[in-house]
């Protein structure tokens, strides 16, 4: 099956935005972190605010009662919109990499390589 530009766009955009979620709850020391099923089931929420809330008050309203949603949903996008580009970068390089099945090697053997 061939995939229209419009569906790899599509995918791409998809996992900048869980990179980018992921990264922000990551550096907010959060536990949850989420998967493409995620947030594909919180679609539907009009926003990133209405997303994040809905999430918080179903699977950990715990986090509620230290903190206001609103302050979690801005803390959250806020730290989300910081890492958005950084993500977005890391996933068209991945996308567009020729090397894809290259195995990793230390700087120095690959040094010690092309020395040789």
């Amino acid at each position: 099956m061939i995939r229209t530009q419009a569906t790899i766009a599509d995918a791409r955009e998809l996992q900048t935005q869980l990179c980018a979620y992921n990264s922000a709850f990551e550096e907010l020391d959060l536990m949850f972190r989420w998967d493409v099923d995620t947030l594909q089931s919180l679609a539907r929420a009009p926003g990133d605010h209405s997303r994040i809330a809905q999430y918080i008050d179903t699977h950990c309203p715990h986090l509620l009662k230290a903190y206001s949603a609103e302050f979690l949903c801005q803390a959250i996008v806020d730290k989300k919109n910081a890492h958005y580009e950084a993500c977005r970068a890391t996933d068209i390089a991945r996308a567009d990499d020729t090397h894809g099945a290259r195995m990793w090697r230390s700087t120095s053997a690959e040094s010690h390589a092309e020395s040789a």
